[in-house]
């Protein structure tokens, strides 16, 4: 599954898009220049996958005509009908438990006595860090049906075993992927909330449990549906777990049915696939503006803003102690034990109760990543696109938020909008819209169709959202008289940027940096239908491999995927920690 990072603005970004709070100056023709670079990238990969959706044949076919039979194929397909039903029940199924489960979390932590809160609330978040492919790997060596700890239960236990390839067991780790969304959005909202509600609560007599109902459930309403709409468009675009897990029990959601139909299809690059990508534009779309609309008031169900927690935490009473055993138990489960499991499925030749896993112990899976081209490959391909796409894309990112709420540019109120859709936009349809675009665009097209510089560009535009979302909350805490007084002295549009503000929005660029790169290692959606060979990348190396049946080389590259995040995110904290050991 695609890095379940968060697709779409928070709340709070229709704040930053209010009017300017620098001086009106006159526009200058950088400002042009980078609105023209992030409309185009954003929107021009839409137009051509619109286009061919509506024609008889493929683009480069001659003979083609306008035509609906793409759609009307598409309806009347059984296994297209079953994939999209599939998808729905997955979609709800996974948003109910992952807002359930993030939100009670995100009360346990903010407001109860619980035992090493601090420590769990930091391991929460970790499917968000973990790569997807990774993650979905681990899970199918030990939860999977002939996973390790599958059979350890079933046959040397004896006891019923859970089924990892159905639509529950799918729904299950769909949740735990995209739990951290539910669980930091409510967190957020209760360590911004004043407590002064509950409190009062409590002067009235008022046990824990009435406190929850009466006081601090109602706060949540908001980052409830927001999380809520937000997971359940996630979960539509989903690709990795039902290739992984859906296939060996011939379960399709929309995304993997398009893939299959793609390689499969004797018919190269089937009208079909395209019809099906816009459908799913369309309810993503809709889901977004849907989302947009119900929390135009939020406000109503805020409490107001505090500095400080309530004076007493909630009293968990005899449920302490379990309840921390609980959520460090979830925490164990679903991402350190399948992590360990990734460690040693990649240095196995099988991962069996039958045998110890000492006796079966081999350095084949690491030797093949460094032997095999095209796996080696693979890893350097990651790195550049990661290093190059994370650098570019803040850097262009960085301006237009400058643009959108720093300056006078007519045109600034549609950046955020610009930069928060790609996001939105299931990664597949991204996918089908750059190879679209890149065969019907000669110049560049031809270029970027068969290089890796294009796969670098669909993955960047897709994820410049996350960038976004880190630097406009950033820059709203920039005081804009730094800006006046710029003015005032003479200062241009441009240079009180270069020298005022780009450098106090120094470690929001750190923080944006480094999340770019982890997720460009990450993400694999975007780029499965533009890879071809010389240019492939970790995600759909991963994806190849596993289809060829050889476990043991994809959890060695999804260990090399979660050693370059790891030293991402080390690097960026190495880096914090000294700015503030100097400031100190």
């Amino acid at each position: 599954m695609t890095r379940n990072t968060p697709t779409a603005a928070p709340p709070a970004a229709a704040r930053f898009a209010a009017a300017p709070t620098a001086p009106r100056r006159r526009p200058a023709p950088g400002q042009y220049a980078v609105w023209a670079v992030i409309a185009v990238l954003t929107l021009a990969p839409l137009v051509p996958l619109a286009i061919t959706s509506f024609l008889s044949k493929p683009y480069y076919l001659p003979g083609g005509v306008f035509s609906t039979d793409a759609y009307r194929q598409l309806f009347a397909d059984a296994a297209f009908r079953r994939a999209a039903w599939n998808t729905v029940v997955f979609a709800m199924t996974a948003t109910a438990l992952a807002v359930l489960l993030g939100a009670a979390f995100a009360v346990l932590i903010t407001r109860t006595n619980l035992p090493g809160r601090r420590q769990l609330g930091h391991a929460l978040p970790a499917p968000l860090l973990i790569p997807p492919l990774g993650l979905i790997v681990g899970w199918e060596s030990l939860y999977g049906p002939a996973g390790y700890l599958t059979q350890l239960w079933s046959k040397n236990l004896h006891l019923p075993a859970w089924n990892l390839t159905s639509l529950p067991g799918m729904s299950v780790l769909g949740a735990v992927v995209t739990l951290p969304i539910a669980y930091l959005t409510c967190k957020a909202v209760l360590d911004s909330a004043d407590g002064t509600l509950e409190d009062a609560v409590r002067a009235c007599g008022g046990g824990t449990l009435r406190v929850l109902t009466t006081a601090t459930v109602p706060m949540l309403r908001t980052a409830l549906l927001d999380s809520g709409l937000l997971i359940f468009t996630l979960c539509l675009e989903v690709l990795g777990i039902p290739l992984f897990l859906g296939r060996p029990a011939n379960i399709r959601f929309i995304a993997s049915y398009l893939y299959d139909t793609w390689s499969s299809s004797s018919l190269p690059d089937p009208p079909v696939v395209s019809a099906g990508a816009i459908l799913l534009l369309v309810v993503a779309s809709a889901l977004l503006v849907v989302r947009g609309r119900l929390l135009r008031h939020s406000a109503r169900y805020t409490a107001g803003t505090r500095a400080t927690p309530p004076a007493r935490p909630l009293d968990l009473g005899r449920w302490r102690i379990p309840a921390a055993v609980g959520m460090a138990g979830f925490v164990g489960l679903t991402c350190v034990i399948p992590l360990l499991g990734l460690v040693v499925m990649s240095s196995v030749t099988d991962l069996t109760t039958l045998v110890a896993p000492w006796h079966l112990w081999t350095a084949a899976n690491w030797d093949q990543i460094w032997t095999d081209p095209t796996l080696h490959r693979s890893i350097t391909d990651s790195l550049t696109v990661a290093a190059v796409g994370s650098a570019a894309t803040v850097a262009l990112v960085a301006l237009a938020t400058v643009i959108a709420h720093h300056s006078g540019f007519r045109l600034r109120r549609t950046l955020p909008a610009l930069l928060v859709y790609p996001r939105a936009t299931p990664g597949i349809v991204f996918g089908v819209g750059f190879f679209w675009l890149f065969l019907i665009v000669d110049w560049p097209g031809a270029l970027l169709r068969n290089s890796l510089w294009g796969e670098l560009l669909a993955l960047s535009v897709r994820n410049m959202t996350l960038a976004y979302i880190i630097l406009a909350p950033a820059l709203a805490r920039i005081s804009p008289e730094l800006a006046k007084a710029a003015a005032a002295s003479g200062a241009s549009w441009w240079t009180n940027t270069r020298r005022i503000t780009l450098p106090l929005l120094r470690p929001a660029l750190l923080s944006a940096l480094v999340l770019m790169f982890v997720t460009l290692v990450s993400d694999y959606d975007p780029v499965v239908f533009l890879t071809k060979p010389g240019t492939e990348l970790l995600g759909t190396t991963m994806l190849q491999t596993w289809s060829k049946g050889l476990p043991g080389p994809v959890a060695a590259m999804a260990l090399v995927q979660v050693l370059l995040v790891a030293l991402a995110l080390a690097a960026g904290l190495g880096w914090t920690l000294r700015k503030r050991g100097r400031h100190a």
